[in-house]
């Protein structure tokens, strides 16, 4: 892996002739998506809000969100839709404006953004945002489907 200039709290790095955010995000995407037989993409942008007519020709621009993963099955629906992070805190990794975000793609494309913390074998996975207290879990690979992980990530822990 090349590395290059910082971003954010990590280095640029290209794996695959793909150029990635983080070595966490190179890594996420080398472990558990490169090789496979997946219909994936590395931040594909999606827009989120379209541009806003305001008044005489003035517009709000639109917004969008590029996902760090996309995957997709084989009519091009969307699967996973995954933001590699270094943790599930609200206060260092995943900011207000990232929230958002994230439930804009939601309402947006019928599909929640999975938030991922890769470890070594396997990677930690989030939804945040919902209505009910989600606790992550962990997955060793991408062959799931996110409708059966919110219920998972959902489920009460025995005490």
């Amino acid at each position: 892996m090349n590395r290059g200039r910082t971003a954010y709290f990590g280095k640029k790095v290209e794996f695959d002739g793909l150029k990635f955010d983080s070595e966490k995000e190179a890594k996420f995407y080398e472990r558990f998506i490169y090789g496979r037989d997946l219909n994936a993409t590395v931040h594909e942008s999606f827009t989120i809000q379209p541009m806003v007519e305001l008044h005489n020709g003035l517009r709000l621009r639109s917004a969008n969100y590029t996902p760090d993963v996309v995957i997709r099955d084989e009519d091009g629906n969307l699967l996973h839709v995954y933001d590699v992070k270094t943790g599930f805190n609200s206060t260092y990794n995943i900011d207000p404006a990232a929230q958002l975000r994230f439930k804009m793609f939601a309402k947006q494309y019928g599909i929640p953004v999975e938030i991922v913390v890769p470890r070594v074998h396997d990677f930690r996975v989030k939804v945040v945002g919902l209505t009910k207290k989600t606790n992550p879990i962990i997955k060793e690979d991408v062959e799931y489907k996110w409708q059966d992980a919110l219920e998972e990530m959902t489920k009460r822990k025995e005490g």
